[in-house]
């Protein structure tokens, strides 16, 4: 499905898809998203469904984020629509995983600011 997902992104703005990968069913390793960073010279865009498969750890994160503006590489988050092309845009995925980390359970709490609004 996220090959799928991530296909029809592409298409739909005209970047060429070369290839999906999957990572590690390991925890928190990102073996896989480090070498597409490591390899980012080559390609002009990455293409993920959602900040939350970013490395939880900030530090992390934030350094590989860093290497892919630094080496010209966006990175597009589909589910967030976000795209990651400079470092205020790094911090904005920091921020919103902060207000993640911070709710106990994002779908109730999600839910009940909908029924307010409802």
């Amino acid at each position: 499905m996220q090959s799928m997902l991530i296909r029809r992104y592409c298409e739909e703005r005209g970047f060429v898809f070369n290839h999906h990968v999957a990572e590690n069913i390991t925890p928190d390793s990102y073996l896989v998203l480090e070498r597409l960073v490591t390899e980012a010279s080559q390609y002009h865009a990455l293409a993920m469904c959602s900040i939350g498969m970013l490395p939880r750890e900030s530090t992390v994160r934030e350094s590989m984020l860093n290497r892919c503006v630094t080496d010209g590489l966006s990175v597009h988050f589909i589910f967030e629509q976000i795209v990651v092309s400079g470092s205020k845009d790094i911090g904005h995925v920091n921020e919103l995983l902060s207000l993640i980390e911070l709710l106990d359970d994002p779908k109730a709490q999600i839910q009940s600011l909908l029924d307010l609004v409802n």
